[in-house]
């Protein structure tokens, strides 16, 4: 056999099984197999455990309190639906989760009928070795890695827009409200004789908003809120500094002419505008956000025109979760409360009212908020926040400041001991602490009565980043996971029946050639699999149309080259003559029927959306692996085949016999 022949088998072989492994990862490190604790476990009943699914919770929650009074410590209970509860230790060892899954199989039982598992989620479920090879490697079960798209495997589709946001703050002075709960026909009649505060606060609210609107605002871009008597609230939409600056003149002059003889105070406004490079900023934090719930496979996100984000979750169970965690802004401040308020009851966690030292009067938490100074924000903290127990057994977020920021942090405390330094999370109060002594090491911790599962989140917003600016969900859409695995069944049995038919007419008209073609074509499946999961592509329901159109493309190049090896060999060539002169003469056609599909393919990916870009980019690569497999392998293969001894009958190829008469 000539060198080069064996150069070429080994290629083949070679590039089968480097395909083969990475499409289908059979072998991978001892670290991949997934020894982690497994400890979230299902359970389905026969008969419903609630009758009402605003019940859910409160079901969950007596669940919780029987199997922790067994002995089994919980990260979170939840009822998914009316017949199925899962439920997640906090066991950090094997043994732990298998004693708390007897346990909890156990209590369930006794206190239940009907039970049934415990089964494991599919996503925390993960590959286990069935071998082991060497002592770093195992053996796994072949499964496909390409990822699946949305269409396939269902979950959800959310389409998130990038918002501006101007925040606009007035004040009256205190003794003199801008509004108050009713004004009297006599206080009314006397309105012009000195100040009165006849507005109420649904009066004073509308009246800004006829105001914006008639000035060019949007009615849906406007939010306005009475915070208390003397601070009113206005939120818009502006797009640049000059657009905010004249909807603040706007109110202001409103306010003004409304109130002739009061003095008003704009304070500084507070504004975010949508920036060139705001999208692939939030994209960058949406992504982050997904990655640290780790439940979340294979997430797609990408950025749509200037100003918003396309998310799809394939799988996800709980899609309100993922979209509240998406939508917070996450902006965490570290409030300093002036002197005049004090948290009522300091070891309650409801911080909605203080009390004003200066009137004895209690006032709700907006306005606390409105007149204390921000003086730390998340942005000031290390990416290490981690989920921890306090000392009261409550969930807690311990968190760390950045070093460039902890000598002032420490300077900060020391000049206000004795102060109440609130921590808040998107405007609402998480805790008060009062400052005990000066904070040297830069850490804190974030409790408030939060279940396991609200501190992984916050955890996770903490470390991914604020968002820099507002988000809208203009589309949220969830797709059956039943429809998908119906889509995926029959695709793949469509596709195995069209590729045997393929295999059979390749052979029985073309014989041996048709034979090697087909070796061509599983290489071609094997490596357009490889190739889609190393460049991390997404196979959707249209990318399944571009792969079949593409190994159509390979079926057509290998019957032009057949063909013409066909009109060869009918002219009395040599076998080996007939194979580079038809191959050669094929060529010029398959180039141009592929470069024009390339063409069309990178058209469809620039100009269309997101399911014409999976189509497109799936029929790109299938082509340009087609023109591998069946120019370069075929040929091989019909060489090799062609110099044997056994391959020069020309019955073979499906030519009869004719005496030679040389070329």
């Amino acid at each position: 056999m000539p060198g080069r022949y064996k150069i070429w088998i080994i290629a083949i072989i070679v590039l089968l099984v480097l395909a083969f492994v990475i499409a289908f990862a059979p072998v991978g490190t001892m670290a991949q197999a997934g020894f982690s604790v497994q400890s979230t476990f299902q359970y389905s009943f026969d008969e419903p455990l609630v009758t009402d699914a605003a019940k859910l919770a409160e079901k969950a929650n007596e669940i919780k309190q029987m199997v922790e009074a067994a002995g089994v410590s919980t990260m979170y209970v939840k009822l998914i639906n009316d017949r199925l509860v899962e439920i997640q230790t906090a066991a950090v060892t094997a043994e732990g989760a298998a004693e708390d899954k007897q346990a909890l199989t156990k209590v369930l039982q006794s206190n239940f009928e009907g039970v049934s598992g415990p089964q494991i989620p599919e996503s925390t479920q993960q590959r286990q070795p069935i071998g082991k090879l060497f002592d770093f490697l195992a053996i796994y079960r072949p499964q496909p890695q390409v990822k699946l798209g949305l269409d396939l495997q269902g979950g959800a589709h959310v389409v998130l827009q990038c918002l501006p946001q101007t925040t606009m703050t007035f004040a009256s002075p205190e003794d003199k409200p801008l509004v108050k709960e009713t004004a009297t026909e006599e206080e009314e009649a006397e309105a012009t004789a000195g100040y009165k505060p006849l507005e109420t606060a649904a009066s004073l609210t509308e009246k800004v908003r006829a105001v914006l609107v008639r000035n060019g605002v949007a009615a849906d871009e406007i939010q306005v809120e009475v915070v208390s008597p003397y601070l009113l609230s206005v939120k818009t939409r502006a797009n640049d500094e000059q657009t905010a600056a004249r909807h603040q003149k706007i109110v202001q002059d409103f306010l003004e002419n409304n109130y002739p003889n009061l003095t008003i105070e704009a304070r500084p406004m507070m504004t975010v505008f949508v920036q060139a490079d705001t999208a692939d900023r939030v994209l960058n934090i949406v992504d982050r956000r997904l990655y640290s719930m780790g439940e979340i496979r294979e997430p797609i996100i990408q950025k749509q025109g200037d100003d918003q984000i396309i998310v799809e979750l394939p799988g996800v169970k709980d899609p309100q979760r993922v979209l509240d965690i998406l939508k917070s802004t996450a902006l965490l401040e570290f409030v300093l409360i002036p002197n005049r308020y004090t948290d009522p009851v300091p070891d309650d966690n409801d911080y909605s009212e203080w009390r004003d030292q200066t009137t004895g009067e209690m006032v709700p938490w907006e306005v606390v908020y409105h007149n204390s100074e921000r003086n730390f924000t998340g942005a000031d903290l290390k990416s290490n926040a981690q989920v921890g127990v306090g000392q009261a057994g409550d969930w807690v977020v311990n968190f760390e400041i950045r070093d460039r920021r902890k000598i002032a942090f420490a300077e900060f405390t020391r000049e206000h001991v004795g102060r109440i330094m609130a921590i808040v999370l998107d405007g609402e109060c998480q805790m008060a602490p009062v400052i005990r002594t000066e904070i040297t090491a830069g850490r804190g911790q974030i409790s408030g009565d939060m279940t396991p599962e609200e501190a992984r989140d916050l955890k996770l917003l903490l470390n991914a980043g604020a968002l820099p600016v507002p988000l809208k969900v203009v589309e949220n859409r969830t797709v059956s996971a039943t429809l998908g695995q119906d889509t995926i069944i029959r695709s793949l049995r469509a596709g195995l029946i069209a590729f045997a038919c393929v295999l059979a007419f390749m052979a029985l008209y073309y014989r041996v050639p048709g034979l090697l073609a087909g070796v061509a074509l599983v290489m071609y499946i094997m490596l357009i699999l490889a190739v889609l999961v190393v460049v991390k592509a997404t196979l959707t329901l249209p990318g399944i149309a571009g792969l079949i159109l593409s190994l159509g493309l390979a079926v057509d190049a290998n019957v032009i080259i057949f063909e013409r090896l066909k009109e060869e060999l009918w002219n009395n060539k040599t076998l080996r003559t007939a194979v580079e002169t038809g191959f050669e003469r094929a060529w010029t056609a398959i180039l141009d029927a592929n470069v024009t599909t390339l063409i069309v393919a990178a058209v469809l990916y620039f100009l269309g959306t997101s399911l014409i870009k999976g189509f497109a980019v799936v029929l790109f690569l299938g082509v340009c692996v087609s023109l591998f497999t069946a120019v370069t392998v075929t040929r091989w293969l019909v060489t090799m085949v062609g110099n044997s001894r056994w391959g020069q009958n020309r019955a073979l190829y499906g030519v009869t016999p004719q005496p030679h008469k040389g070329t």
